[in-house]
C-alpha cells in the first residue's frame, strides 16, 4: 500500500468513525423520553426500561467482541467494520419501528451484539499503516469519534424537534447504511497473513492450509485492555454524576450549567485527542504520556471532590474530560503494539468486551455515589487512578514496533 492509499485509508476509517458515532448519538440521549412515548407511564418507569435496554446491549457486546475480533483475523477488519456499521443502521431502523418499551430491549440486545464498529474501525487502522505511524494514525481515528459524539446530540436535538423522535432515528439508520457504503467503496480489503502449516507426516511437504499465528494474552496487554474498559467507565461516571453534582452547588440555573459543561467537555475531548498527535508528543514515549495523564487524571477528580462552585467543577471536569480523551489514542496504540499485526482483530475484540464493562460499571457506580457522596465517589477515582498510574509504571514496558509488512 503506498502513502497516499494508506493516507486516503486512514482518512476514510476516521471518516466512517465520526459519521458513525454522530449517527448513533443523534438519538441515543432521548430514549427516556422515547421510552415514554412508547408508553411508560412515568420518569421511573422509563428508567427502568431504559436501564434493562443498557444492560442487554451491554451484556450482548462483552458476549459479541471477542467473537468478532477472532472472526476479524480470519476473514479481515474492514469485513468487521461494515457489518458493524451495517448491522448498525439496521437495527436502527428497526428500533424506529418499535412500538412497546419491551421491544426496545430485543433491538437494543440485538445492536450491542452486531454493531461495535468503533473497535473493529481501530483494528483496521492498525494494520493499515506501519507501526512507527500507529500514534498518529489512531489519534486521527479517535478524533473522529469524538468529533461525531460531540455533535450528535446537538444535532439530534434539532432533528428530534423537527422531525421527531421516530425521524431521527430512521435518519441515523440510513446515515449509518450510507457511511459503510462509503467505507466499502473507497477502503481495499486487509490480507489476513497466517503462518505457513507444519510439514505433513514428519516429511517436506506442507499441508494446503495455513494457520493463523497464535493470539498471546500478556500481562502488558491485559493492562492495555483494562486500561480501555477504565477510560469507557470513567466517561459513564462523569456521564451520570455531573449534573447532579451541579445541581449541589447551584440548583437553580443546573440545566444551563449541565449545557455549558458537556459543550465544553466535548471540546476539550476534541482537544486531547489533537494534543497527543501532537509533533512534541508524538515523539514521547508511550508509557509516558499513559502514565502522566492517569496521574494527572486522578488530580482532577481530587480537584472535583472539593470543587465548591460551579467555575470550579466545570474547570476540573473540562481538564478531566481532556486527559481522559488524550489516553484513548495513546491506549489503542499500547494494544495494538502488544499484539501481533495477524491478531489485532482479537485484541481489540477483547478491549470492546472492556468497553462494554466500563459503559455499564462507569454510571452504576455514579448511581452508588450519588446515594452516599458524590464528593467521595470523586476521591476514591482519584485515589484508584493514582494506584492505576503506578501498576502501569510498574509493569508496562515501552513497546517496539513490529518490522512485518502492512497488511
Amino acid at each position: 500500500m503506498t502513502p497516499a492509499s494508506e493516507r486516503r485509508s486512514t482518512l476514510t476509517i476516521a471518516f466512517g468513525c465520526c459519521i458513525g458515532s454522530l449517527s448513533v448519538t443523534l438519538w441515543w440521549p432521548f430514549l427516556p423520553l422515547f421510552l415514554q412515548q412508547l408508553g411508560a407511564q412515568s420518569d421511573a418507569e422509563a428508567a427502568f426500561w431504559m436501564a434493562a435496554a443498557m444492560i442487554g446491549s451491554g451484556v450482548s457486546r462483552i458476549l459479541g467482541g471477542p467473537i468478532w475480533g477472532v472472526i476479524a483475523d480470519r476473514v479481515g477488519r474492514k469485513n468487521m467494520f461494515l457489518r458493524g456499521l451495517f448491522a448498525a443502521g439496521v437495527i436502527t431502523l428497526c428500533s424506529a419501528a418499535v412500538s412497546a418499551p419491551w421491544q426496545l430491549i430485543i433491538t437494543m440486545t440485538l445492536f450491542g451484539f452486531f454493531s461495535g464498529f468503533n473497535a473493529a474501525a481501530i483494528a483496521l487502522a492498525s494494520v493499515t499503516v506501519p507501526d512507527a505511524r500507529l500514534k498518529t494514525t489512531l489519534s486521527m481515528v479517535s478524533g473522529g469519534q469524538y468529533v461525531g459524539q460531540a455533535l450528535g446530540p446537538a444535532i439530534g436535538a434539532v432533528l428530534a424537534l423537527v422531525v421527531g423522535y421516530r425521524g431521527t432515528m430512521l435518519a441515523s439508520g440510513l446515515a449509518l447504511i450510507a457511511v459503510a457504503m462509503v467505507v466499502a467503496r473507497r477502503i481495499p480489503a486487509d490480507q489476513i497473513k497466517r503462518e505457513p502449516a507444519p510439514a505433513a507426516n514428519g516429511g517436506g511437504d506442507t499441508a494446503d492450509a495455513a494457520k493463523l499465528q497464535a493470539f498471546r494474552m500478556t500481562t502488558q496487554l491485559a493492562v492495555a485492555i483494562t486500561v480501555y474498559g477504565i477510560l469507557f467507565a470513567l466517561n459513564g461516571y462523569r456521564s451520570v454524576s455531573t449534573s447532579i453534582a451541579l445541581k449541589e452547588i447551584d440548583p437553580a440555573d443546573v440545566i444551563v450549567h449541565t449545557g455549558v459543561a458537556f459543550a465544553l467537555t466535548g471540546v476539550a475531548s476534541a482537544l486531547g485527542v489533537l494534543l497527543v498527535s501532537a509533533d512534541a508528543l508524538r515523539k514521547m514515549r508511550l508509557r509516558s504520556v499513559i502514565v502522566g495523564a492517569t496521574l494527572f487524571s486522578a488530580a482532577t477528580y481530587l480537584l472535583l471532590a472539593l470543587s465548591d462552585t460551579v467555575g470550579y467543577f466545570v474547570m476540573a471536569l473540562t481538564l478531566s474530560a481532556l486527559l481522559n480523551a488524550a489516553m484513548f489514542p495513546a491506549t489503542n496504540t499500547l494494544i495494538a503494539m502488544n499484539v501481533a499485526r495477524a491478531r489485532r482483530g482479537t485484541a481489540f475484540g477483547l478491549a470492546t468486551s472492556a468497553q462494554a464493562v466500563g459503559n455499564m460499571a462507569g454510571p452504576l457506580a455514579a448511581a452508588l455515589f450519588t446515594a452516599t457522596s458524590l464528593q467521595l465517589g470523586f476521591v476514591v477515582i482519584g485515589g484508584l487512578m493514582a494506584m492505576l498510574a503506578v501498576l502501569i509504571a510498574l509493569v508496562v514496558k515501552e513497546p517496539v514496533a513490529e518490522k512485518a509488512a502492512v497488511n
